[in-house]
């Protein structure tokens, strides 16, 4: 009996490690070194695959018009030759993907696609670092240089991820190329003739995967250089810094015209509402690289925490704060660089735009006739100023406030209780900007809904940098 109780027991193990091992045979991948391979007409390029479990390799599916390529499994690492169509060749397709079949040694079938894409315009802002870049051409490549700060100070950078982007797949086939950052962006699906908008946040990482540094990717079809305001010294952003929009023609474009928030002196930016109207709305949804959900912390300020090592290191995180603290960043070098404006190295904007000095706003006025019934204004969000030369929308975003990082869209400042919501005005406008001396001050234009005549604006609030506020970048001279 127990000889039985024996054989029966060695078979079931035979029959378990059959079963493993058939399953091990089935199991396989195969995975190019790269996402995207970018090729004049008539270029040939070489690219590497590699594979696991895999008995044999094929090219499955090449875009219309293209050569097969060419595999070399024989070589260490296996390497796919590529070649684009000829310039002559009217009937290819300009954009594609190349499919890798492997086959199992359990029989089975896995695939891998390439992105190709032929005479891709490629927009390289390399010679000119920034924290912010701006991508406003449809179905091209862009690079940045991945080893430079915003005031040109080095990074060790060992490869790039995004941190966070306003849709899935905002940013197309990120990667890391010979230092420098490169990525594609496809055309509105509605409007070919534009590029698909949203902003997005890209992070430079050490071999360690710790955060060094993070560039924002402000994705628009609006071209600063072509839109500026002449206000006389100054050449001043039409929009919000990040708004995809600019306007209050109905709910959408008031949604898009919201624009970015910013803690003063902090380089990255946190996102508006999900809702065009703010206090009905929650954050905006944000994805990362793999179209997983990631969300705004709200951390407490501490000596730790308030320092510009820590923020750069968490740009996801929302330092809170009491209105008595004067000041969010607690090191000492941070408190003099948040007393002098924001730094070069922490410059939002960018590259040849500045947050705004208060001078270049001194000269508006409200544009608007304010004669009207109150109803009137109260989605209006936002006045048509003007210096008398240059009239702009100036859209009211609100802020994220300090206690706690939430979008407040409503203001006051002659209530000595701001918190009463029959009171309180229905939108106001907060922009950052630098007094004489550099230090932070407030572009304020608001909507009195009692007596919409004594509607107004001023250059000269003072509010805790804590709060996160709307930025207008101006050009340098």
């Amino acid at each position: 009996m127990k000889e039985i109780l024996r054989i029966c027991l060695a078979a079931l193990l035979t029959a378990a490690v059959a079963v493993a091992c058939s399953k091990d045979d089935k199991d396989g991948s195969v995975a190019y070194a790269q996402k995207a391979l970018f090729l004049k007409r008539g270029e040939t390029a070489t690219v590497v695959f590699s594979g696991v479990n895999i008995a044999s390799y094929s090219v499955s599916s090449v875009p219309t018009g293209w050569e097969k390529p060419e595999l070399n499994t024989a070589a260490e690492p296996m390497t796919m030759t590529v070649k684009a169509p000829a310039a002559d060749d009217t009937e290819a397709k300009s954009t594609g993907s190349i499919v890798l079949r492997g086959m199992t040694y359990g029989g089975e079938a896995v695939s891998a696609s390439l992105f190709v894409s032929l005479d891709t315009p490629v927009i390289d802002q390399s010679d000119a670092p920034a924290n912010c870049y701006i991508a406003n051409r449809p179905n091209a490549q862009y690079l940045f240089d991945a080893t430079r700060k915003g005031d040109g100070s080095k990074v060790a950078t060992a490869r790039v991820a995004v941190i966070w982007q306003t849709s899935m797949n905002l940013l197309r086939y990120l990667a890391l190329d010979n230092g420098k950052v490169s990525f594609f962006v496809v055309e509105d699906s509605d409007d070919e003739t534009i590029v698909k908008r949203g902003n997005a946040l890209i992070g430079a990482y050490d071999d360690q995967d710790n955060l060094l540094w993070s560039w924002h990717v402000w994705i628009t079809d609006y071209d600063p250089e072509a839109d500026a305001l002449d206000y006389g010294d100054y050449r001043v952003m039409s929009r919000q810094l990040g708004a995809l929009q600019n306007g209050n023609a109905d709910k959408d474009e008031i949604w898009n015209s919201y624009g970015l928030y910013y803690q003063w002196g902090r380089k990255d930016p946190f996102v508006g509402p999900s809702d065009w109207l703010a206090s009905r709305g929650t954050s905006l949804s944000l994805y990362d690289g793999d179209s997983n959900t990631v969300r705004i912390g709200m951390v407490a300020l501490s000596a730790e925490t308030g320092t510009f090592a820590y923020t750069d290191a968490h740009p996801l995180h929302f330092l809170t704060t009491k209105a008595g603290d004067a000041a969010w960043l607690k090191d000492a070098d941070a408190v003099n660089g948040q007393a002098n404006g924001w730094k070069a190295v922490n410059n939002p904007c960018p590259s040849g735009w500045e947050v705004a000095p208060a001078a270049a706003f001194a000269d508006l006025r409200i544009a608007d006739d304010l004669t009207a019934e109150a109803e009137s204004y109260e989605k209006k969000y936002g006045w048509t100023l003007t210096n008398g030369v240059s009239p702009s929308f100036y859209f009211a975003a609100g802020r994220r406030i300090y206690a706690d990082g939430t979008i407040q869209n409503l203001f006051d400042e002659s209530l000595p209780v701001r918190s009463v919501a029959d009171e309180a005005q229905p939108w106001v406008g907060y922009n950052w900007a630098t007094d004489e001396a550099g230090a932070a001050t407030v572009f304020c234009y608001w909507f009195k809904k009692s007596d919409p005549k004594q509607s107004g604006l001023r250059t000269d609030l003072k509010l805790t940098p804590a709060n996160g506020l709307s930025v207008r970048c101006v050009k340098k001279r």
